[in-house]
């Protein structure tokens, strides 16, 4: 019984992490956005959202293009093709417990998800993305197909970029319950 509460309430305070961040993340973006009109260029261009003709020139979105590519083809996963995009000790952080550590794990951890088969998209634009400084920002929608049915999250978060590719990427996701993705247009409906 302690151990169910317990866990109640980490999901509830992962789920107000959540709001925060993605409140923050939005707010945060309208500067970049208004402070971007003011100085022209790729690496202040203004923020984009899902399903408008805005380029995605970041290399976050163009990792999870190649991402959503290569999860259709087994074998893609691979520690040379992570290294396009990560630095050798790039790492995963999801709702605050870090999950991966360099490429090798990278590799690893798609290779089994890929493994389990379905299908498994992350929606690319993104629902909001921005860049300041070294960091891009991101809220985004992850979407899935498998055996037991559809699955669909919101994620919020940023990436790290040292020397052109991406160091860490740190996300608090929470998963859609059916009648919350009715409501959600990128999300795959059953």
């Amino acid at each position: 019984m302690a151990k169910a509460l317990w866990r109640i309430r980490s999901m509830k305070r992962v789920r107000t992490a959540m709001a925060g961040l993605v409140a923050a993340t939005l707010c945060l973006g309208a500067q970049v956005s208004a402070e971007s009109k003011k100085v022209p260029g790729p690496s202040s261009g203004p923020e984009h959202q899902a399903g408008k003709d805005a380029p995605t020139i970041d290399i976050l979105s163009r990792m999870f293009i190649w991402w959503n590519g290569a999860f259709t083809r087994p074998g893609s996963y691979t520690e040379e093709a992570f290294s396009a995009f990560f630095t050798p000790d790039a790492t995963l952080t999801l709702n605050g417990r870090r999950s991966i550590t360099g490429v090798v794990q990278w590799a690893e951890r798609f290779q089994d998800i890929q493994a389990l088969g379905g299908e498994v998209e992350i929606v690319v634009p993104f629902k909001v993305v921005f860049t300041a400084e070294d960091k891009i920002y991101t809220y985004h929608v992850i979407r899935s197909r498998r055996a037991e049915g559809v699955g669909c999250m919101l994620a919020a978060g940023h990436a790290t970029v040292r020397d052109g590719r991406i160091a860490s990427i740190d996300l608090v996701r929470s998963e859609l319950t059916p009648e919350q993705r009715r409501l959600e247009p990128l999300c795959w409906q059953s």
